[in-house]
């Protein structure tokens, strides 16, 4: 997670004060030196130097093992260098001593989030809130941890409080933006679960599509709705809308025509939507499908909401994530690459950012640009699959296969189940004029050849190691897929007219 350096020193520097309020043992070190060495080691974490402190605080600790602000410290320092896993050790050990001591609960929680572990951090940001219910920090590291543990609904309403005292925080707009878009995918695959074949699920299927900039597919699932609920508000509008976005204006202003006004005497939550009371409706408990789409449409409109706030707030490493993410989803990695660059200007260094933009460019066919990005994340990682796999990816998309082996030998090595690690290696090794060695690994891929290019190599391998019975085969294999993926193509649903 990505926190304000300014809170964390402000955390640190109400923690490292304690230390003036300590009253020593006769039996312990003379105050005057463990005075110094907490003034030192204090110096040292300000000066961005956590992991020179934490020799210091572990002597400090050691001497006054019962003295919660030593260990506090030592958790502090242990956070800020990365050590996440020493630091949950440290708070655990200081909430023995004292299970209300508020930084150990808070330092508990954020390194667990750190840790990968946000079921685990959620009690005690938990607790550390109902101690200090004014800390911003615990309380948006709280909704982080909800969201994190696939918990959507319950970071929304922890991101809503913080919105409100925080108006202009990014990370809590993007915060909100995704929650509302996780809850809003959950209710959509509830709907698939309780009544696949209601008009409901087609048409919240189809607003989702429609985000995705697939809007062939969803001007079908719209008419497939109103097919099976020809009075089904707000729809009409809905394919008015597809018409405008793919430039049919007379279309659309037939559709709106047929759009009929709801008749709203009693609240409900259709009314709530209509009204813009979008907070009521994000609340309803109904359980039938109109109550869930209905639902479904408050929660994306606050989602969208969020999202607008955002981007009107100025230039931030989340607005830019928040606009990279919105690109992938429609598959336009170009365009997404290009912002999470911006988001990394804002953020140097910052791994997440890297990979992400890595992944970008690879899905963009610009591997090669990622190769500095990727050698940089593997100096740091370099047991990670994925990493080995994307760098051999990229070096192999520059022509050099034979140095690409190696990073993808390790990747299967440490992964024997990632298929396209396996892919790409049996490519590398083709190219490298090994078929023999190349068969067996694009032969392990085939499960994830939807497209037929794994079927081509393999027949290229077959053909180049003297096996052209196997070629003639697995070639035959490739046309047929090649076939239907026409054939399909050509079954795409089009947009036509009223």
């Amino acid at each position: 997670m990505a926190y304000a350096r300014a809170s964390h020193l402000r955390i640190a520097v109400l923690a490292l004060g304690l230390a003036a309020c300590v009253a020593f043992p006769v039996s312990a070190q003379p105050p005057q030196d463990a005075a110094q060495k907490s003034a030192q080691a204090n110096a040292l974490v300000q000066a961005g130097k956590p992991e020179a402190a934490i020799p210091i605080y572990k002597q400090l600790v050691a001497a006054f093992p019962t003295e919660p602000s030593f260990g506090t410290n030592l958790a502090i320092a242990q956070y800020k260098a990365g050590r996440y896993q020493d630091a949950v050790l440290e708070c655990r050990r200081l909430l023995r001593l004292r299970p209300d001591l508020f930084p150990a609960l808070l330092f508990l929680g954020a390194s667990q989030l750190k840790l990968g572990d946000a079921s685990s951090a959620i009690e005690p940001l938990r607790q550390a809130l109902s101690i200090n219910p004014q800390d911003r920090n615990a309380g948006i590291m709280l909704a982080d941890a909800f969201l994190a543990s696939q918990r959507p609904q319950k970071a929304a309403g922890q991101y809503a409080q913080l919105a409100e005292a925080m108006p202009d925080s990014p990370r809590v707009w993007y915060g909100l933006h995704r929650s509302y878009a996780g809850w809003a995918s959950e209710l959509l695959a509830t709907l698939e679960k309780t009544a696949p074949a209601s008009a409901q699920f087609l048409a919240l299927s189809a607003d989702f599509e429609r985000d995705r900039q697939q809007f062939a597919r969803a001007f079908q699932y719209y008419r497939q709705a109103l097919l099976l609920e020809p009075s089904f508000r707000g729809l009409h509008a809905r394919v008015a809308e597809i018409y405008e976005l793919t430039a049919h204006p007379e279309w659309a202003a037939i559709e709106r025509a047929r759009e009929s006004a709801p008749a709203c005497g009693s609240q409900s939550p259709e009314c709530d939507v209509v009204a813009e009371r979008l907070r009521e409706a994000a609340a309803a408990t109904s359980t039938t499908p109109a109550g869930l789409y209905w639902q479904g449409r408050a929660i994306r409109a606050l989602a969208q909401h969020a999202y607008e706030r955002l981007e009107q707030l100025p230039p931030s490493r989340e607005r830019y994530e928040a606009a990279a993410e919105s690109h992938e989803r429609s598959a336009r990695y170009r365009e997404a690459a290009l912002d999470w660059k911006a988001a990394l200007a804002l953020a140097p260094g910052d791994g997440d950012l890297q990979r992400r933009l890595a992944l970008a460019l690879c899905y963009g066919n610009d591997c090669a640009s990622a190769l500095p990005l990727l050698k940089d994340l593997l100096a740091r990682a370099p047991s990670s699959p994925e990493l080995n796999y994307l760098c051999g990816l990229a070096l192999n998309s520059t022509r050099e296969p034979a140095q690409a082996l190696p990073y993808l030998e390790k990747a299967v090595r440490l992964d024997d189940k990632f298929l396209p690690a396996h892919a790409a290696l049996g490519e590398a090794l083709l190219e490298s004029g090994s078929p023999e060695r190349a068969i067996p690994q694009i032969e392990a891929a085939l499960a994830e050849d939807e497209s037929g290019v794994r079927r081509y190599q393999l027949a290229r391998a077959y053909q180049a190691a003297g096996k052209r019975e196997r070629a003639t085969a697995v070639l035959r294999e490739y046309k047929e897929i090649l076939s239907r993926l026409a054939t399909a193509e050509s079954n795409e649903p089009h947009i036509t007219a009223p």
